[in-house]
């Protein structure tokens, strides 16, 4: 089929058509999903909207939430309370030369006695993302204004911007005179008690979608009490203690299915968080605090509420950031662009020939700027998607880039890696929950499609509706899938190619064409087609796909300076230590007792990531690609990647490469997703137009 070039597809879009531009302009730049964006800061955030929800009802025991979480804008607040890392840089700078900052009872630092270093990150591989506890309110204040000033290391960075520190104090040995709100105009301050609980118990769509409503007993989106217990066994660091506390170093994100209905997570455990909120008792007022925290009762109830001074430290006390919603900037740039340029057009219509032709000359002249707008909104970073298959995927770019060139002792991937394109895949292996989807409409309906060895589901047997659901365990769904050969894997993404229909051609093809599986000959040899049909939505990743998602960096010898690790995908060459979530960073090359390796979930590890955002490249499965190698005439599907209990370090290196037939089931082999980038829509489209329309002048 011959494809129209851009300029040909936009041919057809002339000035009365600017209207129907600006509104997908509009539709297209603010029909956004919330989703987590990385700031400025350093801190990820997640947007709340829903702006003007109703407030909380109730139960309420003790009244402390009746009435409140109503919140009439849109605001972002921090995915995780503030970590080690992000503390460690405002901390170098300040302890010490400014009143009010005081040094972390608990977190994941130790003091060096080096005056250009005074701290330093613990000697652990989660260190960096331990929740930080101890520090006063007025300590969370000071920080909120070095980030409102743009880090700066100057004294006068820490001394206003969200809040005037000048305010700090007490009378009367128990009124704290400290600005009650943060500043007007403030990029970054200590969230709201309304703020707060809107984000962790209210769901836009408690009802069904857009019909919103309010969870009050816990905070992952249910009333279910969470399951107090480490990573693996329940789902909240609360609630329990470990020998030598080893609670408290365990490291956020370790609960990644336990979110807030806008996507929170660490709401429940670690540190209970301080609030700009005051409470006042007696006419004594406080700072109000909210949530569980270490060792403490699991009580994660909207109604759970406390308070404490603001000059008053606690090992149980941390916080997260609220931040203002960035300004649209070149998207609403196009938008009032392409508005003005319709009114223009519609202005000049009913004028005379000649001086509607000068009329249009004076519109499009602005249209360069309209493309440079949209071109600027469109250059986007690579970052997670949340795609309609229900798969996190990041997007691979630096197409053109060199291939590996080593070292390689098994010669397996030298010159390999180049891939000239744009692509996306998984952030993860294939879950349970997204399989179990797949299985319950296919299994023992459809050829080739074989039930996994070990994942987060039990089967029910024939007849039962649904045949398969989760296990009775925490994090199941996110339990990583072993098992399915080759071949189900490809018959997965037939189903994602044609949007998880439900009949049986929706897995004949696709991506791959089932009917040619097959072995012809002694059965060395198989029939499969081996690469995926041009034009499809979702395949099974190629090796070189896979190992420059992995291990190749753009940014490998500095900003845009290209490069590959080889040794581990974690964006180092430094061998990974291997145990548990808080022990080590990969889940391979141990065992724990009754095979528990086998229920540690997918981004329990999620510091560990490859320059592109992969999480779990090293460990959990091995994992299948497209690519076939052909050992001595014999044909194999490559696969990658190291596994649970595996002993040889050496598989998290890029040239562990192995392989294995189609049709053959293993418990150490699952797959992650490959995806085209989505079509960009409107904004390419109005780009295009804008720059051709503005060669039209006359």
């Amino acid at each position: 089929m011959n494809t129209p070039t851009p300029l040909q597809a936009v041919r057809a879009i002339t000035g009365r058509h600017a209207a129907a531009v600006a509104v997908a302009l509009a539709a297209g730049f603010s029909a956004r999903p919330a989703s987590a964006q990385l700031d400025p800061s350093g801190i990820e955030f997640v947007t709340v909207g829903a702006p003007g929800n109703p407030a909380y009802a109730g139960p309420d025991n003790g009244n402390f939430a009746i009435g409140r979480g109503s919140v009439d804008y849109e605001y972002r607040i921090g995915k995780t309370e503030v970590t080690t890392a992000q503390w460690m840089e405002f901390f170098n700078h300040f302890d010490s030369r400014v009143r009010w900052i005081d040094t972390p009872l608990f977190w994941g630092a130790t003091a060096t006695g080096n005056p250009n270093e005074p701290y330093r990150l613990l000697n652990s591989p989660t260190a960096g993302l331990r929740p930080v506890s101890g520090i006063t309110w007025r300590t969370a204040a000071m920080f909120c204004n070095w980030l409102c000033n743009d880090k700066r290391t100057d004294i006068a960075a820490v001394m206003n911007g969200a809040y005037d520190v000048s305010t700090f104090g007490v009378v009367n040995g128990n009124h704290f005179t400290d600005q009650w709100e943060h500043n007007p105009g403030a990029r970054y301050w200590i969230p709201t008690l309304d703020e707060w609980i809107k984000a962790s118990y209210y769901d836009p769509n408690y009802g069904g979608t857009g019909v919103g409503g309010w969870w009050w007993n816990s905070i992952n989106g249910t009333n279910v009490p969470l399951i107090p217990g480490p990573p693996g066994q329940g789902q909240t660091n609360a609630g329990f203690t470990l020998p030598n506390g080893g609670q408290y170093a365990i490291p956020l994100m370790s609960y990644p299915e336990v979110r807030t209905p806008w996507g929170l997570l660490d709401a429940s455990g670690a540190t209970a968080e301080w609030l700009e909120s005051t409470y006042v008792v007696d006419s004594i007022p406080y700072r109000r605090i909210q949530g569980s925290h270490w060792g403490g009762v699991a009580n994660d109830r909207i109604y759970a509420a406390s308070a404490e001074f603001p000059g008053t430290p606690s090992i149980y006390y941390g916080f997260r950031i609220a931040t203002a919603v960035p300004s649209s900037g070149p998207a609403t740039l196009a938008m009032i662009l392409a508005a003005r340029l319709c009114a223009r057009r519609n202005r000049t219509s009913s004028r005379p020939r000649e001086s509607r032709r000068i009329g249009i000359g004076r519109v499009w002249r602005g249209a360069p700027l309209l493309a440079l707008a949209l071109t600027a909104a469109a250059s986007r970073p690579a970052s997670a998607q949340l795609d309609p298959s229900g798969i996190d995927f990041v997007t691979v770019g630096a197409p053109g880039n060199p291939g590996y060139s080593g070292p390689d002792v098994n010669n397996t991937v030298t010159g390999r890696g180049s891939v000239p394109y744009e692509y996306r895949i998984g952030k993860t292996e294939v879950t349970t929950a997204q399989w179990m989807e797949f299985y319950n409409a296919f299994y023992g309906r459809a050829p080739f499609v074989n039930a996994p060895v070990r994942w987060g589901a039990i089967d029910r047997g024939a007849g039962q509706s649904p045949r398969f659901v989760l296990a009775n365990a925490p994090n199941a769904e996110l339990f990583p899938v072993s098992g399915p050969t080759w071949r189900t894997c490809a018959m997965f993404c037939n189903w994602l190619h044609n949007d998880k229909r439900t009949d049986l051609d929706a897995v004949m093809n696709g991506a791959y064409d089932v009917s040619t599986f097959g072995y012809q000959g002694n059965t060395d040899i198989f029939t499969d087609q081996q690469a995926h049909n041009p034009g499809a939505k979702y395949w099974i990743p190629t090796l070189d796909e896979w190992i420059k998602g992995a291990f190749y960096d753009p940014n490998y010898g500095g900003q845009n300076v290209g490069g590959w690790w080889w040794n581990t995908p974690a964006a180092t060459n430094v061998p990974l230590i291997h145990g548990p979530p808080g022990v080590g960073q990969s889940n391979s090359a141990f065992s724990l007792p009754n095979g528990d390796e086998y229920r540690i979930p997918l981004m329990s590890y999620p510091d560990v990531r490859s320059p592109w955002g992969m999480l779990d490249a090293a460990g959990a499965t091995s994992e299948f690609t497209e690519t076939v190698l052909n050992v001595d005439g014999i044909l194999y599907r490559a696969t990658v990647g190291s596994h649970w209990t595996n002993t040889d370090p050496g598989l998290e290196a890029i040239y562990a490469v192995g392989g294995e037939f189609p049709s053959l089931p293993d418990l150490f082999l699952g797959v992650r997703i490959a995806a085209a980038i989505p079509a960009p829509g409107s904004s390419l489209g109005v780009v295009l137009a804008g720059c051709w329309l503005a060669r039209r002048r006359r």
